[in-house]
């Protein structure tokens, strides 16, 4: 099966991958820069998609205390890779 793609597209994907890569170092060296609040989760990659993702089990969430009322968060490598993936599905389903 041939996957055919303007060059812009490759050159977005390529681009896209290499933040995604750089998303993952962050989370492997310094765990807690990864993590960003749910508020800027949902302004980064619409709430829609973002509860779609989590209701999917897609994503996963953080809680960053004990109480029901602490804030929650979320990691941006695996809300890239989703968002990513997503993308790259739409492409190939042209």
């Amino acid at each position: 099966m041939a996957i055919q793609m303007e060059l812009y597209e490759l050159k977005n994907l390529c681009m896209e991958m290499a933040s995604l890569g750089a998303a993952n170092y962050v989370k492997q060296t310094i765990p807690a820069k990864d993590l960003i609040s749910q508020r800027e989760a949902y302004r980064l990659f619409q709430e829609c998609r973002v509860k779609r993702w989590q209701k999917d089990g897609r994503v996963s969430t953080i809680r960053g205390g004990s109480s029901i009322h602490s804030k929650v968060l979320y990691s941006r490598a695996e809300l890239m890779a989703v968002d990513k993936s997503e993308k790259i599905n739409s492409i190939i389903n042209k």
